[in-house]
């Protein structure tokens, strides 16, 4: 295959136009997930309303059924309704569980030749654990919301991949040869990058402003308004998931840690190098998520 070169003019345009027709052809959420997320809404909800809007696709409620009973969680007994597990787990955990799950359903594990999606979702998952595990330790109230940030965090490199898959198989080549951040290969063959596509199907979606925020400035958190505290946690979780070589991000880059990130989440080295140490045991798990959120 030829060495990517930049796009010019009319080219981007074309490339950027490929990219918003891409996105407009992602399937929308399911209407249950809608449902789900309409009802996190409402203060008044209670677990048998959420029990109720999951029983309506029973695929989606055994699969969230799996992976509340997977090693991830570990419970000691089983989990066997969509009513316990939003009693156990919470109300934001459940959403964000079916969210998960979701996605990977609507973007699916096959790869084409020059990138491996299997490797992307593992560096994901990985990247949520550790944004999830970040938030435990600052104490942040809705650690669950974490772990779908970053799950979806690099969900823009997909948009790449089936709608403009050789130029975005160029770019990674040229991160991982010229040992840059895939988002500057991106800008430099694109004219934009995944931050900003996947924010851009996320708005879509309409998923909340924060995962919206998350998805796009994850690489500068200081740049986010809403919640920069999300978006720093899965700055964090990239930063740990990259450091352990967890799946694969696209290059071959650790990106030196944001000191925006430490100051919002008021952080020190030590506290990064204790979630260092921490993370083996659970992204020892993150293959056994893997598995349950794509069954």
């Amino acid at each position: 295959m030829a060495e990517a070169v930049e796009l010019k003019g009319d080219n981007i345009n074309e490339a950027f136009k490929r990219i918003l027709d891409g996105i407009e052809k992602v399937p929308t959420l399911p209407v249950v997930v809608n449902s789900i997320l309409e009802l996190m809404e409402n203060p008044k909800t209670s677990a048998e309303d959420v029990n109720r809007i999951i029983r309506m696709d029973q695929s989606l409620a055994s699969r969230i059924l799996k992976i509340v009973n997977s090693a991830f969680y570990g419970f000691p007994r089983q989990i066997s309704t969509v009513t316990q597990a939003v009693v156990i787990l919470g109300f934001n955990a459940v959403k964000s569980l079916a969210l998960s799950a979701s996605v990977i359903q609507i973007f699916g594990t096959k790869s084409q030749e020059g990138f491996d999606i299997h490797a992307f979702w593992e560096h994901s998952i990985s990247t949520g654990v550790m944004a999830n595990m970040t938030a435990r330790r600052i104490n942040y109230p809705l650690p669950e919301e974490c772990l779908i940030a970053g799950i979806l965090h690099g969900i823009g490199k997909l948009i790449f991949d089936q709608y403009l898959h050789t130029l975005f198989v160029q770019a990674v080549k040229r991160a991982k040869k010229d040992k840059k951040l895939l988002h500057h290969a991106e800008r430099e063959i694109f004219g934009t990058d995944h931050c900003r596509v996947g924010a851009m199907l996320a708005e879509r979606w309409r998923l909340p402003l924060q995962l919206v925020e998350a998805i796009n400035y994850y690489p500068n958190p200081g740049l986010a308004n809403f919640n920069p505290t999300l978006a720093s946690m899965v700055h964090v979780g990239n930063y740990i998931a990259r450091k352990r070589r967890c799946g694969d991000p696209g290059d071959l880059v650790v990106p030196r840690l944001s000191d925006d990130a430490k100051r919002i989440l008021k952080i020190t080295q030590n506290d990064i190098d204790q979630l260092m140490r921490d993370s083996q045991g659970e992204l020892a798990k993150v293959d056994d998520l893997l598995d349950k959120l794509q069954e």
